[in-house]
């Protein structure tokens, strides 16, 4: 838990970060949104390289978290998330620690009472959850992800912002009584006795806390003590590349149950609506990139085995072929066989409906499904 008793030795770290800086390796560093939207509030270069002064924050835990809050343009259209950046740094600029994160994205928070309490919109990004797997990160560096894959939009909640966060799973370089020598970072190199709202500004920085959940790292308190600034000061130098999403698509697959053990199952719930009593067609695939192409749209499953499988094992994949009911909802089920050698595999679910002509088809988005 980040506490104050062992935040004073760890200070020291932070102090030799601040006064000798810390030592970018330009290759896991770089990071390009090849002409989309740029998101980050912190003062570093986009690409930052050789010294410079950042603040490493020792006291966070293996499960203790940080976020950034991206504050959306009125009016602008969905967007959807194709990278993320997670800040992690040594003491004195070292490279080459490792730890493992997970991904989190909400769409949106709001902020209330005078420690700016933050309220956190829908999850929809849950690495862990949604595949089974972590990120891992190596110092000293912004460490990227690419999330092109996933097909994560943010700004549906009209909330007006979307948080990237980041939770520490696994981090071998010390330990949660005497703080550790390789954690997340700020862009701050100001020392200072008083919470500067211009260094550290509220409702941007986000802190989770074992024992508390998530708060506004600028009000941030721990058994009295307020975090802001010898503690805590500065940007998390969290970035995000974004991308115009367009409309939202009314075709999706919902699912429940993953990640999905061998020799269990998931349930699908096929969600059409303006297509009661009209015929669907579900399949599995691999990958959903680059998709196969129709008249009526992009499919966004691969032509790959799995696809093949999945039309003709119908104990595995129930109810894949079917009428959408009159709700607008049917249901699936995936049956995973009871093979060990599957732990790991990822893939991904979608389906079309087929109106009578001259109607086009109508094309779901896909869902993930991760076997751990």
């Amino acid at each position: 838990m980040f506490n104050p008793s062992q935040l004073r030795s760890a200070l020291t770290c932070a102090a030799a970060a601040l006064t000798l800086g810390l030592a970018f390796g330009a290759p896991a560093s770089a990071q390009t949104c090849a002409g989309q939207t740029f998101w980050k509030n912190d003062s570093l270069p986009d690409n930052p390289s050789g010294s410079l002064g950042i603040s490493l924050i020792p006291g966070l835990c293996e499960g203790e978290g940080i976020g950034s809050v991206f504050n959306l343009a009125p009016g602008s259209p969905l967007q959807k998330v194709t990278q993320v950046v997670c800040p992690f740094g040594s003491a004195g600029g070292a490279s080459g620690a490792v730890a493992l994160v997970n991904v989190l994205i909400y769409d949106g928070v709001t902020f209330s009472g005078a420690l700016n309490t933050p309220t956190l919109g829908p999850l929809v990004f849950d690495l862990g959850a949604d595949t089974g797997n972590s990120m891992q990160v190596t110092s000293t560096a912004l460490n990227v992800f690419d999330m092109t894959n996933y097909d994560v939009k943010v700004g549906a909640s009209g909330l007006g912002n979307y948080v990237v966060a980041f939770q520490m799973e696994f981090n071998t370089n010390g330990n949660c009584d005497n703080g550790f020598t390789s954690n997340f970072f700020t862009d701050n190199s100001s020392p200072g006795f008083f919470c500067n709202p211009a260094i550290t500004p509220p409702q941007t920085n986000l802190m989770f806390i074992l024992g508390q959940g998530w708060t506004d790292a600028s009000k941030a308190m721990v058994q009295g003590f307020t975090l802001c600034p010898l503690f805590y000061a500065g940007n998390w130098a969290i970035r995000a590349c974004t991308e115009d999403a367009g409309p939202v698509n009314p075709l999706q697959v919902a699912v429940q149950g993953s990640p999905v053990a061998p020799g269990g199952f998931v349930n699908l719930t096929f969600k059409a609506p303006g297509f009661q009593g009209v015929p669907y067609i579900a399949a599995a695939s691999l990958g959903n990139s680059p998709g196969i192409n129709t008249v009526y749209g992009n499919v966004p499953l691969n032509n790959d085995p799995l696809m093949q499988m999945s039309f003709n094992l119908p104990g595995v994949f129930f109810n894949f072929t079917g009428v959408v009911s009159p709700s607008g909802e049917s249901p699936g089920i995936v049956f995973v066989p009871n093979n060990p050698a599957l732990t790991g595999l990822s893939f991904y679910v979608a389906f079309i409906t087929l109106p009578p002509a001259p109607a086009g088809w109508g094309i779901s988005d896909s869902a993930l499904i991760a076997i751990q």
